[in-house]
């Protein structure tokens, strides 16, 4: 024998028994809580649900999904990061004031290829001589002329063989636009 029971839109089938041919019906306590058996079907009325039976059964809600809520509990500050030392500044390179260290100047400020023609130019001009020529007319080892064009990078323009230089590429690449098209020019004329 069974017993129908409408809770909401539901409809459950709910088996008698006697007291003879089981004990007393017992229930888990979240079923109760859920009113999944109406109180006419309590044999111990110390089980009944305390609450109003629930319009749905537990069967028919869908299961709960945990939703990504972002936590209330601050994040920790953030550690204050470590200045970086500060990155020692290279020390200029001081060229030695020799036909040597003029050399190393413009192999350096030219690269290989511009250096190349620059060293063929004041080679053919001067023999890198600082004290070639006439003060007053072609001088130095780029026989600037006159000579005293040299002294807008130094006073010493009469026997710095790297204030010469200076004043070299300079004009090579402000006249010429390179020290290599100022050996062009040279090559093609026999003088720039």
């Amino acid at each position: 024998m069974a017993t129908l029971v409408f809770v909401g839109s539901a409809v459950a089938v709910l088996p008698t028994f006697s007291d003879a041919q089981a004990g007393p019906i017992v229930a888990s306590d979240s079923a109760l809580a859920a009113g999944a058996f109406p109180q006419s079907t309590w044999l111990d009325p110390s089980l009944a649900p305390t609450t109003a039976p629930a319009t749905a059964t537990p069967s028919e809600t869908p299961p709960a999904t945990p939703s990504a809520t972002p936590s209330a509990t601050p994040s920790a500050a953030p550690a204050a990061k470590p200045k970086p030392k500060p990155k020692a500044k290279p020390k200029p390179i001081t060229y030695a004031n020799t036909v040597a260290g003029a050399r190393a100047y413009a192999r350096a400020r030219l690269g290989t290829r511009q250096y190349n023609c620059i060293n063929a130019l004041f080679t053919r001009e001067s023999k890198w001589n600082p004290l070639a020529g006439k003060v007053t007319s072609a001088y130095g080892i780029p026989q600037a002329f006159p000579g005293s064009k040299m002294a807008a990078f130094g006073s010493n323009w009469r026997t710095s063989p790297i204030t010469q230089v200076k004043w070299g590429i300079w004009y090579a690449d402000s006249r010429y636009g390179s020290a290599c098209a100022a050996w062009s020019f040279w090559e093609a004329h026999g003088w720039y």
